[in-house]
């Protein structure tokens, strides 16, 4: 059955369109730190005709169809009764969401493919967080982890954790301070930072005329970005109003370090674009305790 349309709902392909799609949808994970989230089902009752099995399997990928947002992708596997729903930017709890709201929604079904037919459900749900996930392997887990769920009987859901390990990545700190004691302070209580799944590259810079000329910030990595308020030749004002025009300056976070405490200078950082403002002297435990829960926060 070849189906591949846009509705008011998702989108609907089929399994063997579905990979260069996939593949597509898992580059993006690292970058944008969102999973996606796959639900393997099966709708099945063995009463039925085989005439009745094509009829009511077309009615089902409409009425899955319906149940999606446009945002996610419908996929008619190859093998009769089951699909395969793409949930974008979504976690094993939206899954779940999901699969609760679609059991209401068939309980409270009047339609006579539901009352008649008495069909059975079983679902298999994946949360992938890395981008070199192959489709084939995925595709493959997919339908051996529902296979389970329908051995286990009507309603069971199976979860798949092999695809969960986020991967290490490679995070830049660029600490603009004109005291180098301080400077040196800051980078290695860095250094010695315990962070999960995360590898920090660290480099000083003793003003922000300095760092906005090195192209140690044009890559796409996550950047953190530490620096002093006042700084010689340009200062940390003026690399944060830089930074805030610059394509794709979603992926810098920026920390302010200053003696200035008035609430007016602090609510003025944060409308130009701080993510966290320290006011000096201020303790070295607290500021490793912002970074880390910063950094360790960027997946959704």
């Amino acid at each position: 059955m070849e189906i591949k349309r846009e509705t008011q709902a998702g989108l609907v392909i089929n399994e063997q369109q579905a990979g260069p799609i996939f593949n597509m949808l898992t580059a993006t994970i690292e970058r944008s730190k969102t999973p996606i989230t796959a639900v393997f089902l099966s709708f099945y009752a063995d009463s039925m005709i085989s005439i009745d099995k094509e009829m009511i399997e077309e009615e089902l990928t409409l009425y899955f169809n319906s149940k999606i947002r446009q945002t996610d992708i419908l996929i008619k596997l190859s093998k009769p009764h089951q699909w395969c729903v793409i949930l974008l930017q979504s976690k094993e709890e939206e899954a779940n969401a999901f699969l609760k709201r679609l059991f209401h929604s068939i309980q409270n079904e009047q339609s006579t493919m539901f009352v008649s037919n008495q069909l059975a459900l079983s679902a298999s749900v994946i949360e992938i967080r890395s981008s070199s996930v192959e489709y084939e392997g995925f595709m493959r887990c997919g339908c051996e982890s529902l296979e389970n769920s329908i051995r286990l009987g009507d309603w069971q859901i199976e979860y798949v954790e092999d695809f969960k390990e986020i991967a290490v990545e490679n995070i830049k700190v660029s600490i603009l301070e004109q005291d180098e004691v301080f400077s040196r302070i800051l980078s290695i209580s860095l250094e010695n930072l315990q962070l999960d799944r995360i590898n920090l590259e660290i480099k000083s810079f003793q003003d922000g005329f300095e760092f906005l000329e090195s192209d140690w910030h044009s890559s796409s990595h996550t950047h953190l970005v530490i620096m002093n308020d006042i700084l010689p030749r340009k200062n940390g004002f003026e690399v944060l109003h830089t930074i805030r025009k610059w394509p794709n300056n979603k992926r810098f976070i920026i920390f302010m370090l200053t003696k200035r405490t008035a609430e007016e200078d602090m609510i003025f950082a944060f409308v130009k674009g701080v993510d966290a403002y320290l006011a000096k002297p201020f303790n070295i435990r607290l500021f490793e305790a912002q970074v880390k829960g910063t950094l360790e926060r960027l997946w959704k």
